[in-house]
């Protein structure tokens, strides 16, 4: 019989000669579309050869009999306690890859949320770990700071391998802000100032908008961010007033700034796409030097560009694909 086996497919059958096998979860799922492997609860994977896939792998074994060993996998991490185990997954199934508390939004929609105790476990095991403060004096943990915790690359290696979730690094997209803004909202009966607008229905300029197309269709909400000439990198919930304030001016934000901006975000965890021009490009690079900035030629070429990422999925990919190969090499340095 032809074996029909990937060799992503092979390595995890070939590693696994109990028959319960573990690995990366788009393996794992064309597996299981192929009939190779059954969704397994026990312990040691979370699937199982079928008959069909002990077939399959004899005849790869017997179709390479001069094969080269295939690397190992890694092997599946000791399954954690319950509570434990749903918070890594939970986290893991959500864009900003929060551990939700008492203090996530989470709890008071109702939705999935844990206690102190379980994220202190998850933290004292690295599943788990706060970012920094620019007031930090030194390393800081979350016994001692209490601070949202956020998975980390053994986070999501465990779910990888004990949830089947094909969680990668975050997918974060900064874009530039706009000088045409809403107007003022003014000041209410008492004369007090007006809040101001969310971040994301501030900026209403053509170039700015196709930038915010574009990245609406490269990343969910929550990992979009706005640079902005005065107050850095913002969320599109934030509320802000207009302003008339460009890089070149005293009050803009400073690189040091957007330093502590950037490791409070833990972008040097996540791989980022920028959308904008050549001057907030380069305020961002030092504190983010593996940021791919894909935009080329004046406004009209790359509002033709997010136009394009917009409507293309290859396109949406291949930057991706680059921001990836920009996080691993200078990951690597």
């Amino acid at each position: 019989m032809s074996h029909g086996l990937s060799p992503t497919g092979a390595r995890i059958l070939n590693t696994n000669d109990d028959g319960v096998v573990a690995g990366h979860a788009a393996a794992l799922a064309k597996l299981e579309a192929d009939g190779l492997v059954v969704p397994h609860d026990g312990d040691g994977g979370t699937h199982r050869m079928t008959e069909d896939g002990w077939e399959a792998l004899e005849a790869w074994r017997q179709a390479t009999p001069g094969r080269s060993p295939l690397p190992e996998l890694p092997s599946v991490p000791p399954k954690l306690p319950a509570r434990q185990h749903d918070a890594v997954l939970t986290a893991a199934r959500r864009p900003d890859q929060n551990v939700p508390g008492r203090d996530d939004p989470a709890y008071w929609a109702g939705e999935t949320w844990f206690r102190s105790s379980t994220l202190r476990k998850i933290a004292a095991i690295g599943y788990a770990a706060i970012r920094p403060e620019p007031y930090d004096q030194g390393p800081a943990t979350w016994e001692e700071t209490g601070r949202p915790l956020y998975l980390t690359e053994a986070g999501r290696e465990y779910a990888r391998q004990r949830g089947n979730i094909d969680v990668r690094r975050r997918r974060v997209v900064v874009i530039a802000c706009g000088e045409k803004k809403l107007p003022d909202p003014g000041v209410d009966e008492y004369g007090h100032p007006l809040p101001g607008y969310p971040a994301g229905e501030l900026y209403i300029g053509d170039y700015h908008r196709s930038l915010r197309g574009a990245a609406d269709a490269l990343t969910d909400q929550k990992l979009i961010f706005i640079a902005s000439a005065l107050h850095g990198l913002v969320p599109l919930d934030r509320r802000l007033r207009p302003y008339d304030v460009t890089l070149r001016d005293e009050r803009a934000i400073t690189p040091e700034k957007i330093g502590w901006q950037a490791a409070r975000l833990g972008l040097d965890d996540a791989d980022v796409v920028f959308l904008g021009g050549q001057d907030y490009a380069a305020l961002l690079l030092p504190s983010v030097p593996h940021l791919y900035a894909p935009l080329a030629g004046g406004m009209g070429d790359q509002r033709g560009q997010c136009a394009r990422a917009r409507e293309d999925a290859d396109v949406r990919e291949a930057w991706w694909k680059k921001a990836a190969v920009l996080h691993d090499e200078h990951a690597a340095c």
